[in-house]
């Protein structure tokens, strides 16, 4: 196996743990009963990273990397702020929300 992957994706159990019982005093005392959302994604979405997880021949990769992830993680600052105008281009590629 090479670190970080796995052989075969269907034989892991990515099923959450059951809550510890100091989880569950703490939940109990919130006062937000709306129930937990959980959004997952990737550190990146270009093809390099997810060699594999794209259709060949796909040219859009962030539409294709929105539509099946809720959540696309912005790290470019890190580098610099990027400029309104790339902003506003990634946001037209991904859904609403």
């Amino acid at each position: 196996m090479k670190f970080g992957k796995v052989d075969d994706p269907s034989l892991v159990d990515f099923s959450l743990p059951d809550d510890t019982v100091a989880t569950q005093r703490l939940l109990k005392k919130t006062k937000n009963k709306k129930e937990t959302e959980i959004y997952i994604g990737c550190a990146k979405w270009n093809k390099k990273d997810l060699k594999g997880f794209y259709p060949k021949g796909i040219k859009d990769e962030l539409s294709y990397y929105a539509h099946e992830f809720n959540s696309v993680e912005m790290n470019a600052t890190f580098y610099k702020m990027p400029d309104l105008t790339q902003v506003e281009k990634g946001k037209e590629k991904v859904p609403k929300g």
